[in-house]
């Protein structure tokens, strides 16, 4: 099979032996992998070590199995959960799956575990998860990103009515704003691209361009301040901005990636009883729920994948990904 090998800040595509399946495992024909700012911030920091694949966010059809795997057939069409939560350390067990170190540590497609950015992918049964004939085959690869941002709504603890500001309208910004609207939020969000502000209007969220009055027109707007602000920008800077942003006594929810450092002045959010969540992947009921959620149609993902590429371009991909403000969710079709 073909894949892309990431070593030194660099792409190649190489030529290997198709996986097998472990016992209990299957292997998938990757139809799609999306492109995400965690993929882009290993690409950009050399977070992983040479001979990396990468992709977490995948979807295809079983082409072998091993023992163990049952209630699964080859060409069943599936998406990938790349989480592997153990069930039985302490967090699996009070429900805070998405905290698994075993799982964060061998995540496909964030760690040495192979990912999908491959024409075929080896991964446990368990892993997968059944796509409705109606829901297209690539469609399934945003199911990932859309249960990242349904677990950072719920820490949120958005409820109808809650007022919402959202910082960054990339796709986890906009797929958090769009979950929060069906939750019967109030959803304001800002951005420094004109073209994303544009975007996340299109969709009927309220969205200002990042001028330096935007904060001001949001916190107006919602009566002082919004109860939840979602930091999605990944910008480190922005999480002081967040804790300004919110109103009194309210919530900001990390949900995106952040690597450099940045200063944070606890008097400010003291003073002002602000919480901050740090919201990381999501849990079993996170995904299912996002699952459902694109079967049914609610969140029109065929509006939201604006951008398929060939395996061959990867490079050329992530070497853009900064600027490509026009998109907003990209695919990968290996």
């Amino acid at each position: 099979m073909r894949q892309a090998v990431l070593n030194q800040g660099r792409f190649s595509i190489e030529t290997v032996p198709d996986p097998t399946p472990a016992p209990g495992g299957a292997v998938v024909r990757v139809s799609a992998c999306g492109i995400c700012g965690t993929d882009y911030g290993f690409f950009l920091n050399h977070l992983l070590p040479d001979g990396a694949v990468l992709g977490h966010e995948i979807a295809g059809e079983i082409v072998a199995l091993r023992e163990g795997g049952r209630e699964w057939r080859e060409g069943d069409r599936v998406a990938v959960v790349p989480l592997p939560w153990c069930g039985q350390c302490e967090v699996c067990n009070r429900g805070q799956h998405n905290l698994c170190q075993r799982a964060l540590g061998h995540m496909v497609g964030c760690s040495t575990t192979p990912g999908g950015l491959a024409e075929f992918v080896a991964v446990p049964t368990s892993s997968l998860r059944r796509l409705p004939d109606r829901l297209p085959l690539r469609h399934g690869a945003v199911i990932e990103p859309v249960a990242v941002a349904m677990a950072a709504v719920r820490l949120g603890e958005i409820r109808p009515g809650t007022r919402v500001g959202v910082i960054g309208l990339g796709p986890l910004g906009l797929f958090a704003g769009l979950i929060a609207r069906l939750e019967g939020a109030l959803v304001l969000g800002m951005d420094e691209r004109a073209t994303r502000v544009h975007c996340a209007r299109e969709f009927g969220l309220g969205a200002f361009e990042a001028d330096g009055l935007a904060t001001d027109r949001i916190r107006d707007l919602t009566l002082g301040g919004p109860e939840v602000v979602i930091e999605a920008s990944g910008r480190p800077e922005a999480i002081e901005l967040a804790g300004q942003m919110a109103r009194l006594g309210g919530r900001v929810v990390l949900v995106a990636s952040y690597h450099t450092a940045t200063e944070i002045r606890p008097v400010h959010w003291l003073q002002r009883g602000v919480s901050l969540l740090p919201s990381i992947a999501y849990g079993p009921a996170d995904y299912d729920a996002a699952l459902a959620l694109v079967a049914s149609g609610r969140l029109d993902v065929a509006s939201l994948v604006t951008s398929v590429q060939p395996l061959d371009e990867v490079q050329t991909v992530f070497e853009r990904f900064p600027t490509q403000n026009d998109e907003i969710k990209l695919l990968i079709a290996p």
